[in-house]
């Protein structure tokens, strides 16, 4: 599946997660992340639709949609995650290696028109 950018999830100490990090969490906001990390796009927004409301949730599924092409949906996620409250310290970036950008999304009002 061809998409726009690749998602990265750091630590509140800035450590990049891996899929190790996350396994033994039951709840489906990690089980989401984790799919993020191993870019399974489509089966993390499963699991994080299915996740309790928090701000990362809406601000993966803006992502996920905006790397998947889905402007519209990403930008309705967006308004959706300016509503609730963080529940995590996890940070996320987006990332074209090959073009060696990388910026780093940490509130819901940020604009994402530059870097894609």
């Amino acid at each position: 599946m061809r998409v726009r950018f690749r998602i990265a999830v750091y630590s509140g100490d800035g450590k990049r997660l891996s899929r190790q990090d996350l396994i033994g969490y039951k709840d489906s906001l990690r089980i989401g992340i984790r799919y993020v990390i191993e870019f399974k796009y489509l089966e993390a927004t499963k699991w994080l639709l299915l996740a309790e409301d928090a701000q990362e949730k809406y601000l993966l599924l803006a992502l996920l949609n905006y790397a998947l092409g889905q402007d519209q949906q990403a930008k309705e996620f967006f308004e959706e995650a300016k509503r609730f409250e963080r529940a995590t310290d996890y940070r996320f970036l987006i990332e074209k290696p090959e073009e060696g950008k990388r910026v780093l999304i940490e509130k819901p009002e940020a604009s994402l028109l530059d870097f894609l």
